[in-house]
C-alpha cells in the first residue's frame, strides 16, 4: 500500500532528517511497535511520518479510505452510489447547517477509526503528528485558496481536557502554521486562535443520541470571549470526527451570531 499522505512527508516540508547514527541508536534503544497489535515493526524505509511507522503491514490492511468524489459540498460526506459530481445531499437539504462547508481527510473506518480511538481514548500521542500531516494535507487541498482569517481547534470542556489530559483538536492543527512556512517558505495570511472560542457546559456523551437529541445536548453549550478577535472574520474550526456535525454547528451558530462572517470546519474522519 502506497503511504497515505506521503507528498507531505519530503525533507523540504519537514525539515532534515536524522543522521543514520542516531536513528539507528533509536531502533536499538527503542524498538518500534505497531500502536494496534503490539507486533515489533522493522523501520528500514518507512518514513517517520506516514501511517506506516505507526501500524505493522498486517493492521494497515483495513486501509485507509480517503474522502475523494463524489461528496456533498456542503457536510462533505462521500457518496457510495452512482452520481459523478459533488452535490448537495438529502440530509443538508432538508437541515442546511450553520456551517459553509465540512471537508475531511477519510471516512472513519480502517486503520483511521483505529488510530484515533487509540489517539483519543489510549493516549497514543505518538499518531498525532502523521494525523496533524493529512489534515494539512487536507487543508491545502480544499482551503488554501479560500480567505481564511482564523483557525480554530474546537474545544473541550474544562472537565473533559482534566479527564483526557489534552485537546486532540489543538494537537491536530497546533503545528500549521509551521508546516506552512516549510511548504511554502512564508508566513501564512491566516492565524491559529485557541482562545476567543470556550466550551462552557458539560455536555453528554453523544453516542446514541438522534440528531435532535445532539442539538439539544449542545444548546449553548459554547460562549465567545474575544468577539473583537471574530467579527468579519472567516473562521475554520477543525476537529477530529464529524458524525451528525450537531458539534461544530453549534460553535459555528455561536461565531457567526456574535459577528463572524463564515464558519468552515475541517475534520480527520467524516462518519
Amino acid at each position: 500500500m502506497k503511504p497515505f499522505g506521503r507528498e507531505m512527508t519530503s525533507e523540504n516540508n519537514l525539515g532534515k532528517t536524522k543522521p543514520v547514527v542516531i536513528r539507528m541508536l533509536e531502533a536499538l534503544l527503542f524498538p518500534k511497535k505497531c500502536l494496534k497489535c503490539g507486533i515489533y515493526m522493522e523501520e528500514d524505509g518507512v518514513h517517520p511520518h506516514t501511517l506506516e511507522s505507526c501500524f505493522c503491514g498486517h493492521c494497515m490492511k483495513e486501509g485507509v479510505h480517503p474522502i475523494t468524489p463524489p461528496f456533498c459540498i456542503s457536510c462533505g460526506i462521500r457518496f457510495h452510489n452512482s452520481f459523478n459530481e459533488n452535490h448537495v445531499c438529502g440530509v443538508c437539504l432538508k437541515n442546511p447547517l450553520k456551517l459553509g462547508q465540512v471537508r475531511a481527510v477519510a471516512e472513519y473506518k480502517g486503520i483511521i477509526q483505529d488510530g484515533i480511538q487509540l489517539f483519543k481514548y489510549h493516549s497514543k500521542l505518538s499518531i498525532a503528528k502523521i494525523f496533524e500531516h493529512l489534515l494539512f494535507q487536507t487543508f491545502l487541498q480544499h482551503y488554501d485558496k479560500l480567505p481564511i482569517d482564523l483557525i480554530m481547534p474546537m474545544p473541550l470542556h474544562r472537565a473533559k481536557m482534566r479527564k483526557r489530559g489534552f485537546n486532540q483538536a489543538y494537537f491536530l492543527s497546533r503545528n500549521f502554521k509551521k508546516l506552512y512556512q516549510h511548504s511554502f517558505h512564508r508566513l501564512p495570511s491566516w492565524d491559529m486562535d485557541m482562545d476567543s472560542l470556550v466550551r462552557i457546559k458539560k455536555t453528554l456523551p453523544q453516542t446514541g443520541f438522534d440528531i435532535e437529541e445532539r442539538k439539544r445536548n449542545l444548546k449553548n453549550a459554547f460562549k465567545i470571549i474575544r468577539e473583537d478577535r471574530i467579527k468579519a472574520k472567516h473562521i475554520l474550526l477543525v476537529d477530529d470526527v464529524f458524525t451528525t456535525g450537531a458539534t461544530c454547528n453549534e460553535a459555528a451558530k455561536e461565531l457567526l451570531k456574535k459577528g463572524a462572517k463564515r464558519v468552515d470546519a475541517l475534520v480527520l474522519a467524516r462518519t
